[in-house]
């Protein structure tokens, strides 16, 4: 599996987790759920989306190769 490949893979699962946690989060809203829950699947839901779009973006290439990661992309903020 080539690098376009495997990006294509894991920001397609990732954005049907985000897919997931919507529906989730509907379903606990419909039943009236503690808030509190439904808070969290919004944070993961929204922690989700974002990592699919470094993930489409090639920010995160090197996590999908074997070896050295970089935790600090080029073409994003990073915390120095």
């Amino acid at each position: 599996m080539n690098a376009d490949e495997r990006r294509n893979l894991v920001e397609r699962f990732l954005r049907r987790c985000v897919t997931y946690a919507n529906e989730s989060i509907r379903r606990k809203s419909n039943r009236g759920e503690d808030e509190e829950k439904i808070a969290k699947w919004i944070i993961y839901r929204d922690f989700t989306a974002h990592a699919a779009e470094e993930v489409a973006a090639g920010d995160l290439d090197s996590w999908l190769e074997d070896g050295p990661v970089d935790f600090e992309p080029a073409n994003q903020d990073s915390d120095k």
